[in-house]
């Protein structure tokens, strides 16, 4: 390489680090617990709210739960977005649902859904049962696979 090829190479990498710094050009948000990226708009995203009231963002209720949980990260709520409506929810005022053939963004994983719709839900698509928030445990979470 010479060294003209050399500075031109140069200043074509400082430019990109240079927009890539720019305000507008923020970094993809990503899950605590696997790392993978979350995109804002996904059905699957899930905060774990703290004592401090501020939320930690994660791309599945699997990976969510299994993060406070295991006690990696400490929470005081869960927020949701339900099956049906993608409302945010709280929680405790969902069903979580196991098994079937709706899947999240890395494979098995659990759907909130709206009490009254937790059974038409699980015969519509085959899955295994419904449980509340303080029913999802460490061996319930292992037992539905990946992270």
């Amino acid at each position: 390489m010479n060294r003209r090829q050399f500075v031109l190479a140069l200043s074509s990498s400082l430019a990109f680090f240079a927009v890539s710094a720019l305000p507008g050009c923020k970094r993809a948000e990503r899950c605590k617990h696997c790392g993978m990226k979350i995109d804002p708009t996904s059905a699957w995203r899930t905060e774990l709210v703290g004592d401090d009231g501020k939320a930690i963002t994660f791309d599945t209720p699997r990976c969510a739960l299994t993060s406070w949980r295991s006690g990696a990260t400490a929470a005081k709520s869960v927020r949701v977005r339900e099956y049906y409506d993608q409302k945010e929810r709280d929680g405790n005022d969902v069903r979580f649902i196991v098994g079937g053939d709706v899947l999240g963004p890395m494979g098995p994983d659990l759907v909130p859904v709206d009490p009254p719709r937790a059974s038409k839900f699980i015969q519509d698509h085959a899955a295994d049962r419904a449980l509340r928030l303080d029913e999802i445990t460490t061996p319930v979470l292992a037992g539905i696979g990946g992270k």
